[in-house]
Formats: C-alpha cells, sequence, structure tokens
C-alpha cells in the first residue's frame, strides 16, 4: 500500500538526530513539519521564496525568512545550526552541490544534513521510458514540472560525497505493486532501488573536505 504524506512527514521527522536543539528548515513551505519539530522543544528558523506559504510559515515558526535557497544569507553566525532540512527541495535547485556547499557554514562541525529526495530509476518512470518512449512532466511526482534536476542514488552518494557530507544513514520509501515486491522478494531483495520512489538521507558534515568516492564510467552514445 503507498504511503500517504502523513507517513512520509513522519518518517522524515524520525530522522532527527537526539539532542538537536537548532534547525534550518530549506523550503519550508507552510511550515508544517517545523510545527512538528517544535512541539520537542527544537528552534526551527525557515527559508522559502513562495510569499503566500511564508505567511502561513512565519505564524508556526520561530522565524522564516523570504529567501530563495541559493542565494542563501542568512542573519546567523557560521556553525549555529544543529541540523539542516532539504524535504523535497535539493531537486528544485539549479545547482544542488553549491547549495549544500554554501549552507554548510551554517551547520555546526558534526552537524547533520536531512533530505528526502525523489528517485528517477523508480521502475514506473523506466517502465513508461521504455514501453512508452514517455518523459511526461506532470503536476505532482517524480516528473513533476518543477523538478529541475533527477537522482538515483547513486547520485545522491556523489552529490553529497562533493559537498563534504558523509552519508550515515538511508532509508527507502518503497511503493510498488505485490507483484514486484514479490519479484524483488525472489530476486533477494536486488530490486529494491526500482520499487524505490523517494530515498530518505542522512548525513553528517565532514569539515573542510570533499569525500572520496568510487570514479564510474560514464556512457557516451
Amino acid at each position: 500500500m503507498k504511503k500517504n504524506k502523513k507517513d512520509a512527514r513522519d518518517v522524515f521527522l524520525s530522522l532527527i538526530p537526539e539532542g538537536t536543539k537548532r534547525v534550518l528548515d530549506v523550503g519550508c513551505a507552510k511550515g508544517d513539519l517545523g510545527a512538528k519539530l517544535k512541539q520537542r522543544q527544537i528552534e526551527v528558523i525557515g527559508i522559502e521564496k513562495d510569499k503566500d506559504l511564508l505567511a502561513e510559515a512565519k505564524d508556526k515558526l520561530d522565524q522564516a525568512y523570504l529567501i530563495d535557497a541559493e542565494k542563501c544569507d542568512l542573519p546567523y553566525p557560521k556553525g549555529y545550526f544543529d541540523c539542516i532540512l532539504y524535504a523535497d527541495v535539493l531537486e528544485h535547485l539549479l545547482d544542488p552541490l553549491a547549495t549544500l556547499k554554501n549552507q554548510n557554514n551554517y551547520l555546526k562541525n558534526g552537524g547533520y544534513v536531512v533530505a528526502s529526495i525523489p528517485n528517477v530509476r523508480y521502475y514506473k518512470v523506466i517502465i513508461r521510458l521504455l514501453f512508452g518512449g514517455t518523459w511526461d512532466y506532470v503536476d505532482a511526482g517524480i516528473l513533476y514540472k518543477g523538478h529541475l534536476r533527477f537522482f538515483t542514488l547513486l547520485n545522491i552518494k556523489e552529490l553529497f560525497a562533493k559537498a563534504g557530507l558523509e552519508i550515515t544513514d538511508i532509508r527507502r520509501n518503497i511503493t510498488a505493486a505485490a507483484g514486484f515486491k514479490f519479484l524483488n522478494a525472489l530476486c533477494f531483495n536486488r530490486l529494491k532501488d526500482l520499487l524505490t520512489y523517494q530515498f530518505y538521507i542522512v548525513a553528517m558534515q565532514s569539515p573542510g573536505q570533499e569525500l572520496s568516492i568510487k570514479k564510474r564510467k560514464i556512457y557516451q552514445f
């Protein structure tokens, strides 16, 4: 059964490390995620570039600023935040790597980034591309018309490594028909990435360094 938005939100919030006191919510929208964190006595600062969404967020968060995530200049000192959240945000950015690197400055040494990112390797996208020959942008989902970047798990690992962030946990939102889940079981879970609608990533800051990742061949046709 497909997880609903509430379920996905709860999974995301469960990944925020214990002891977190200050959170930067990038692309905070209406502030619903942050409002739940405030119930845990966490200070939540949000940034959002949509004026209408920001108006609602201001009533729910400690502070909310009208700021483009890719041009982030906050009135907070370096290392102020324990954790930075990117809930379905990175795929909307022109340059997610530059954004991660810039906002790392606001993250304390050993602080965490928690992100949710859709998986373009999802089996339904592949089936439509292979058998329908289509890559249609839609109003919601992985091929949402507002997405500027597309990621597989390998791309996500490369992005975070280049940003100096060490991934410590990866969770999957497995959303698939029963037949495909059964096939995955027969294949000893080797199809899990194809059945993953969305990845949840927890990463720890590794100050001042770009982490190494095994080089891979870039296929050109």
